[in-house]
């Protein structure tokens, strides 16, 4: 059983970051131009797969790629556990309510307010831009292990997983460009 995973195309933050290395401080950054263009082209690459299932992480950049791949009114599960290693500003979310008014079309009633973030026992402190906390590696490992428990269990076929590069190696030993598409075999 063949699953796609698909990179988000080029974000805001992605654009600003790069040359400098600099958090530009994005929180959640949406497509940049250039992203939007590649969402778009990339939405041909994907026509030919026969992709039925739509599962996309809540971040906005993922969010659009996934709308733009795949068409406003296709079928998307929006699924938390598939977001960014929270590294950089980029990787702080929006409060559900927020994305509804932008995605009016998705379900975001089963996320928490502050999704983008599982403290640990001891931690009281949310993650802002101003004061990033960190994922762990081990964090995001299992996180990547209790998401490909999920596609073995529900036994998924026609799916694609619009989430983000580091997701996207830990679960597939490969380390994608932006709107790559990744096969990934679930025995």
């Amino acid at each position: 059983m063949t699953i796609y995973f698909i990179r988000h195309a080029q974000s805001r933050f992605n654009a600003e970051f790069w040359p400098s290395k600099i958090d530009p401080m994005i929180p959640d950054a949406p497509l940049s131009a250039l992203g939007e263009t590649q969402a778009q082209k990339a939405a041909d690459q994907v026509a030919g797969l026969g992709i039925r299932h739509v599962i996309v992480s809540p971040l906005t950049r993922a969010l659009q790629t996934a709308s733009l791949m795949f068409g406003a009114d296709h079928p998307m599960q929006v699924v938390p556990t598939i977001r960014e290693q929270l590294c950089h500003s980029c990787d702080i979310g929006s409060p559900p309510a927020e994305l509804k008014k932008n995605y009016p079309h998705l379900d975001f009633a089963h996320l928490p307010e502050i999704w983008w973030h599982e403290p640990s026992g001891s931690e009281t402190v949310v993650p802002t831009p101003d004061n990033i906390i960190k994922e762990s590696l081990e964090s995001l490992q299992a996180r990547a292990a209790r998401f490909v428990a999920y596609l073995r269990t529900n036994r998924l076929t026609d799916t694609a997983v619009v989430s983000h590069g580091n997701f996207i190696r830990e679960v597939t030993g490969v380390q994608p460009d932006n709107c790559q598409v990744v096969p990934f075999e679930v025995s």
